[in-house]
């Protein structure tokens, strides 16, 4: 079985469609949260969501659109957030209302936990390879425990349990893989995973941006 593993779309839909066909020739896909926020396209991304059913989590943007932004959040996180809540229909904010915080299924007869920060802290907790938390991931009973939230890859292989972070489908803050549409692809017959990193036009999305009137700095990651 193939489980492609996303995160962090941010309502890119000119990201996302450029993974399509990986995501489609997968089994399964599974989403860690953040759906929408910073970018514009926010009805598109989940209508393709349910519509190729993914397995989907929330994020904290997502929570902020249902439950208000912190006072203290940058204006580009405030941008997308009061953008989104003018466009999203009322049938898209009801599904993004029923996602959980924390997903555990099991596929293949793999275990799976899903979440978009950490399971101690599913929303707001960046599991970055210097906090010390993620250590204490493999204590967990679980085969995989996939995580988004920091937008940057991340993988380990604990006595045949996988750690991962696919990255940002996006936003990727990593240099390594800028305006790259990030995820994983993972067979649980052989247990191998593959990173994607599939370079995309980011022209609309700044477009779109800039004609509801974003920050500039909501470009800082696409170009």
């Amino acid at each position: 079985m193939k489980i492609a593993i996303i995160s962090d779309i941010h309502a890119n839909f000119e990201a996302l469609s450029s993974i399509s066909n990986d995501l489609e020739s997968a089994d399964t896909i599974i989403v860690l949260g953040d759906l929408i926020g910073y970018y514009c396209q926010v009805n598109e991304v989940i209508d393709y969501l349910q519509n190729h059913n993914a397995l989907c989590v929330l994020g904290n943007h997502d929570y902020y659109l249902l439950h208000s932004c912190p006072p203290q959040v940058l204006d580009p996180v405030k941008f997308g957030i009061d953008f989104a809540n003018t466009v999203i229909t009322p049938e898209n904010r009801k599904w993004l209302a029923n996602l959980p915080q924390i997903r555990t299924l099991i596929l293949d007869n793999r275990s799976f936990l899903l979440c978009h920060g950490s399971p101690w802290d599913p929303l707001n907790e960046y599991l970055y390879p210097n906090n010390p938390s993620i250590n204490q991931l493999q204590y967990l009973i679980f085969d995989v425990i996939a995580f988004g939230h920091t937008h940057r890859e991340y993988l380990s292989k604990v006595q045949d349990k996988i750690l991962i972070n696919p990255g940002s489908v996006g936003q990727s803050r990593d240099p390594a893989t800028k305006s790259c549409a990030c995820a994983a692809i993972l067979d649980t017959i052989t247990w191998e995973l593959t990173h994607i990193r599939q370079k995309y036009d980011p022209k609309r999305v700044i477009s779109l941006g800039m004609m509801y009137g974003a920050d500039e700095r909501i470009n800082k990651y696409l170009t």
